[in-house]
């Protein structure tokens, strides 16, 4: 570990609620590595002290941009005819819509996967279970609508919740049903 990254990783250990003993910390490769072990750790310290999860904390998107292209594209369906969206500015237009689909599917991997771990000799069977369990739960979809026909951010996060919840429950063996 570099001297810069060495006293970045004391420093926010020290902030952080967190106590290690100095010179056992883990070898980290970055100040963002840094930042992810200290986001799991207290992420870890609430699941196990069974606080309230908050959905945003387990993405690593910034959920104020990403509400602010869904507002973006809510203006631009207002305000600009359909037929010049898909002509006239279709680039920009697609580009938006692309930067929106990454960010939400980024929001879902990282809550949906944030803490999943499964047996190695399990993996294959909860995986087509896992599977089965989103087809038909209907939350793509409906997400899906909540970004590109709502364009409400906080209910993308709810349907990443909620399927956050089958998965886990699946993975825990008492698989949940969707709402």
């Amino acid at each position: 570990m570099t001297e810069e990254v060495r006293k970045y990783a004391e420093k926010r250990i020290m902030e952080s609620n967190i106590r290690m003993v100095p010179g056992h910390y883990p070898e980290f490769k970055s100040k963002e590595q840094v930042d992810m072990f200290l986001k799991m750790s207290e992420l870890s310290f609430k699941e196990y002290e069974n606080e309230p999860l908050n959905i945003a904390d387990l993405t690593e998107v910034d959920i104020n941009e990403y509400k602010s292209l869904l507002e973006r594209l809510k203006r631009n369906k207002e305000n600009v005819p359909l037929e010049l969206l898909v002509t006239k500015y279709k680039r920009s237009y697609d580009q938006l819509k692309e930067r929106i689909r990454a960010m939400t599917k980024e929001i879902f991997q990282d809550v949906v996967l944030s803490g999943l771990q499964i047996e190695r000799s399990e993996a294959d069977q909860k995986y087509l279970e896992i599977n089965s369990a989103i087809r038909e739960s209907g939350i793509m979809k409906k997400a899906s609508q909540a970004a590109f026909i709502q364009q409400d951010a906080d209910l993308v996060l709810e349907y990443a919740g909620q399927l956050r919840e089958i998965v886990h429950g699946i993975v825990k063996g008492c698989e949940k049903n969707a709402s």
